[in-house]
């Protein structure tokens, strides 16, 4: 019996001693494997990073080739629309009113494609983000003291919904800005008649978010995919550059931004961000 125990002892030891062995062994494994694959994740949203920054930079070259082209004849078209304007300055004859007014709508839309045609290479060209600690509050609030006068004038309220002590992130002001803007002035565009735009800001984890929010008319459901769409646009004599714009402004950002629409009662844009690194 004195002899078997020592021997039982040692053989449980040795037992407990191998299963610790293939437990460590097996932590050791699991840890190299986690290890491979985040160096792997790594890799492949740098990979996917520099094929975006690749595309980005072949699709700048192709538009400012294509804005070259069009630009050429374009200022040609509007120089002579301008001299023929000149030469039908005061118009007589109902002939020559019409001549004159043809004439005008012919500059405008020179200079409407003019301005597309511009859209188009500050897009294709993307932007280099200057990030800085930025509030949002601050950002969103100086905006609306900015449209509050025509705000009011197209009897449109602003509403400030505006979470106390909110995180900063880390963002150019000057891309978040014009975001913002954008976002804005579309909601002033569907509510001609006068309405409601609320602005909030919120923490949500390790996020914020500012959403914009009109008691317009909603996105019908045949246009809620295709918002986001380069030169999709539903409003007369619109670009279709704002709303991608903004999406591509967040992205450049690494955040996100959603739309939440409902029919005859509004919609909801939300730009989501991470919060400041300090």
């Amino acid at each position: 019996m004195r002899i078997l125990l020592p021997l039982l002892l040692l053989t449980l030891g040795t037992a407990l001693g191998a299963v610790l062995a293939g437990l460590r062994a097996r932590r050791l494994r699991q840890e190299a494997e986690s290890e491979s694959r985040r160096l792997r994740e790594q890799a492949e949203a740098e990979a996917a990073r520099q094929r975006q920054n690749e595309q980005n930079a072949l699709m700048g070259t192709v538009a400012a080739g294509i804005a070259h082209e069009i630009r050429n004849p374009l200022s040609t078209l509007r120089i002579n629309l301008q001299l023929l304007r000149e030469d039908w300055e005061n118009p007589i004859t109902e002939r020559e009113q019409k001549g004159r007014k043809r004439i005008d709508v012919l500059l405008r839309e020179t200079e409407r494609l003019d301005a597309v045609v511009a859209g188009l290479v500050r897009f294709a060209a993307g932007h280099a983000p200057r990030l800085e600690p930025t509030n949002l509050n601050t950002l969103a609030g100086e905006l609306l003291d900015f449209l509050a006068p025509q705000a009011e004038r197209s009897r449109i309220r602003l509403v400030r919904d505006f979470e106390k002590n909110l995180p900063a992130v880390d963002v150019d002001p000057n891309l978040i800005r014009q975001a913002i803007v954008n976002l804005l002035f579309n909601a002033q565009q569907v509510l001609p008649s006068g309405g409601e735009i609320r602005v909030r800001t919120f923490e949500n984890g390790q996020y914020v978010k500012l959403s914009v929010t009109d008691n317009g008319p909603g996105i019908p459901a045949e246009h809620r995919e295709k918002i986001f769409n380069l030169y999709f646009s539903t409003k007369p004599g619109g670009t279709g550059l704002g709303l991608p714009t903004v999406k591509k402004i967040v992205e450049e950002h690494q955040g996100t931004i959603e739309v939440d629409t409902e029919l005859n009662k509004g919609t909801t844009f939300t730009i989501c961000l991470k919060k400041s690194a300090s």
